[in-house]
């Protein structure tokens, strides 16, 4: 066997090694993975079931076609951080599949809007496994450490939401959300309102037990906003959606 290195040929044992080399040094974390397509749109996000093997390295390439954000996060103890897909792009999310014996759940969703439960079903173990996942690529360029200059207590119940404060100064607000309900879980999204009508998540305090309390401090520009529950059905065991049932509360940054 010969190959050309450099300019040079290299014969026999020496070739094979040096073509193996290659090979390694061609190879790259996202060669390792399947890839799986997922697709978004102003309706749903597709597929919406997604067979995987337990231990599998999987990369989510997440297609938003729509004119408004996604966002793409696992729910019910499915461990994929938050991710933002702006309008017209394209995120990567790695993924080591977890083992379950109910399929693993992924939220596909336009904050206040069309939301898609991908199930991903575990159908056995992979061959290999191991790696590092994503984590979320940056934080929330709403999310700060800064000293609060306000605190917003707000509270939450089947189903609405009521803030201490209907507005407060712009500048670093901490939101501190309780769940009075005795036994449905909550959150608290902030959603800002965009001149078109879209809403934009700036951070939110996601599965918020009965009788529980989170906070969460953001640092936010004037302007109209929304205090709202996302969630859905089949996620934390709801069978409504709450945004859609009227958990949500205008807010005002001045």
């Amino acid at each position: 066997m010969s190959v050309r290195l450099g300019g040079k040929h290299v014969q026999g044992v020496f070739a094979v090694a040096a073509v193996t080399a290659l090979l390694l040094g061609c190879s790259s974390d996202k060669g390792e993975r399947r890839t799986i397509a997922v697709s978004a749109n102003s309706e749903a996000c597709t597929p919406a079931r997604i067979e995987v093997k337990s231990g599998e390295r999987v990369a989510f390439e997440v297609k938003n076609g729509s004119t408004g954000d996604r966002e793409f996060e696992g729910i019910d103890g499915t461990k994929i951080d938050e991710v933002l897909v702006p309008a017209g792009r394209t995120r990567t999310i790695n993924y080591t599949v977890q083992e379950s014996t109910t399929p693993l759940k992924v939220k596909c969703y336009i904050p206040g809007g069309p939301t898609t439960l991908i199930e991903l079903v575990v159908t056995g173990k992979a061959a290999t496994t191991g790696g590092k996942d994503s984590k979320e690529e940056e934080e929330s360029a709403f999310k700060t450490k800064k000293a609060p200059k306000a605190t917003v207590d707000v509270r939450l119940d089947s189903f609405s939401v009521k803030p201490n404060e209907a507005s407060v100064a712009a500048g670093p607000i901490k939101f501190v959300a309780t769940n009075d309900d005795a036994k449905d879980v909550h959150e608290l999204a902030v959603l800002r309102i965009r001149e078109d009508g879209s809403l934009q998540n700036t951070g939110e305090i996601e599965d918020i037990d009965p009788k529980k309390s989170g906070e969460v401090v953001l640092d936010l520009p004037k302007g109209k906003y929304q205090l709202a529950c996302l969630i859905t059905p089949g996620e934390a065991g709801s069978t409504v959606d709450h945004y859609k049932t009227g958990m949500k509360v205008d807010f005002e940054v001045r």
